[in-house]
């Protein structure tokens, strides 16, 4: 007994020591983090975008930073703002557009931060790569969806879903005094519905609107949107460390990408237990 006690007395100050050094860890990691924080946001700059974006004096007109770029964009005579303390061009301009997306798209790589940032959920597929490979998917993709076959297909598919669910949705719901309908749920449904029918055959159904919304797409919308917040990290360091110690949102998209990844999985096993007996899937067409 004396003997627990001598060394429950001994082990204390080690204790003690060992949680002053986490606690002041803590600290200077949180310090750390706040400076690279402000040293990347350029808080000297003076313009009045910079400066409305560090105050959050936007949020008095806005309700979401979209909306105020958009309001920027519509008064810039060339369609195009520059936030300094993000390092950021912003441009809705036609010309420019086409040449960033199409003219010389090869100029404007996607570059690795955001690659990795969206690395757990797009993999290394077409839309998360640059240089070669993505040249070579994107090969690929215009081979097997280029063909005349495939945009028919697309075209009924899409047609269809318009005249049998959109419209009479639409229709319904304007002929109700006071109502009010979320149309970016609509077409986030309507979007869902298209994909799933174009790539596998199967109708999830989420345009009607008596029904809930897939799991599907509540996961990888929220997989999306957790995946993007990354972006508004500090450092990269503080989201690796969340992911690595599997704490907070970086739980949460871990789970997300897993619901994700296992529905597909059950939809194409569902797809392939049906057969090639239905004229009414992607590889028909191809």
């Amino acid at each position: 007994m004396e003997l627990f006690d001598y060394s429950a007395l001994c082990l204390r100050p080690f204790r003690n020591t060992l949680s002053f050094m986490f606690f002041t860890f803590t600290i200077l990691f949180f310090l750390f983090s706040l400076l690279i924080f402000v040293l990347r946001l350029k808080p000297w700059c003076q313009c009045d975008a910079c400066r409305s974006y560090l105050t959050f004096s936007w949020l008095k007109d806005f309700n979401n930073l979209c909306d105020w770029y958009t309001h920027l964009l519509a008064k810039s005579p060339t369609g195009t703002i520059h936030l300094h303390v993000l390092g950021n061009t912003i441009t809705s301009n036609p010309g420019n557009v086409e040449y960033i997306l199409k003219t010389r798209f090869d100029n404007y790589p996607k570059g690795k931060a955001f690659s990795v940032i969206l690395g757990d959920l797009l993999g290394r597929g077409i839309f998360n790569v640059d240089g070669d490979s993505w040249e070579f998917q994107r090969k690929m993709a215009c081979f097997e969806l280029g063909s005349f076959n495939i945009k028919m297909y697309a075209l009924e598919l899409v047609t269809a879903e318009i005249r049998s669910r959109l419209i009479p949705l639409l229709s319904s719901a304007a002929n109700k005094d006071n109502n009010i309908l979320d149309l970016q749920d609509v077409f986030r449904r309507f979007s869902f519905d298209s994909i799933c029918k174009f790539s596998f055959g199967l109708d999830p159904e989420c345009l009607m609107l008596n029904l809930p919304v897939s799991k599907f797409a509540t996961a990888f919308d929220l997989a999306s949107k957790l995946s993007a917040e990354r972006a508004l990290a500090p450092s990269p360091i503080v989201w690796k460390i969340k992911r690595l110690l599997n704490i907070g949102s970086e739980k949460q998209l871990k789970g997300a990408i897993n619901l994700v990844n296992e529905l597909a999985e059950t939809m194409i096993h569902q797809r392939q237990q049906m057969g090639f007996s239905k004229k009414n899937d992607l590889r028909w067409a191809v």
